[in-house]
């Protein structure tokens, strides 16, 4: 493998990379310092040992994770009665299709499976879930108001349908890039990322985007 050029940010990036293959606990030094090409004892010029690398991982995973949203904020002053559910569902829809894309998809399929051994991961889950919680209640506090001939609907239902709303795609999302994992997983040039463009499965993701529709309706 030819060498690298090695930085901080390289090596956590390595880390990732070889956590996403083989899992947190799977993954030496031998194994980030094999993806970057260099000797093992070249990671000490950055980095005390595994743990301080990890820790690392695990900020550049929420640091990056901070950046992604369901809602951009521009987009709130832009609903309206006739197109918040086009709206809607094309912000879905990007947002499902974003985890499809490196680094993110090594990033939630690490931070999943790393949630139950490491709280700081946990609470990396609990963020964004607080975050899409906020974001939808937003929307469909704005999408209520914006409707013409009834009643704008109490925040405590619209709360209820952001929870509902939130759990339910956090769930569909998780299901379908596990099933992209399990492909990656069984093609042997999943190392090259030749799978990462893959197209995306339309019909699921049509699926959860009509999930997202109809407890929109139900909301305004």
């Amino acid at each position: 493998m030819p060498k690298k050029a090695v930085s901080a940010q390289s090596i956590v990036e390595a880390a990732l990379f070889s956590a996403f293959k083989n899992g947190m606990g799977e993954t030496s030094l031998a194994d980030i310092a094999l993806e970057l090409g260099i000797k093992k004892a070249s990671l000490y010029n950055y980095f005390a040992g595994k743990e301080e690398i990890l820790a690392a991982l695990c900020a550049y995973c929420s640091d990056f994770y901070a950046r992604i949203n369901l809602f951009e904020q521009e987009l709130f002053a832009k609903i309206n009665s006739t197109n918040c559910e086009k709206l809607f569902k094309k912000s879905v829809d990007a947002y499902i299709k974003s985890h499809e894309n490196e680094p993110l998809f090594q990033i939630y399929t690490l931070v999943q499976s790393e949630k139950y051994f490491n709280k700081n991961f946990l609470d990396i889950c609990e963020t964004q879930r607080n975050k899409i919680f906020d974001q939808s209640f937003l929307f469909f506090k704005i999408a209520s108001a914006q409707t013409k001939g009834s009643a704008q609907k109490p925040d405590e239902i619209l709360r209820l349908h952001a929870n509902f709303f939130t759990d339910g795609i956090l769930s569909r999302l998780d299901s379908y890039i596990a099933q992209k994992k399990e492909t990656i997983r069984r093609n042997p040039e999943c190392d090259a990322g030749s799978l990462f463009a893959l197209p995306s499965d339309e019909k699921k993701i049509g699926g959860i985007t009509a999930f997202a529709v109809e407890i929109l309706r139900d909301v305004i």
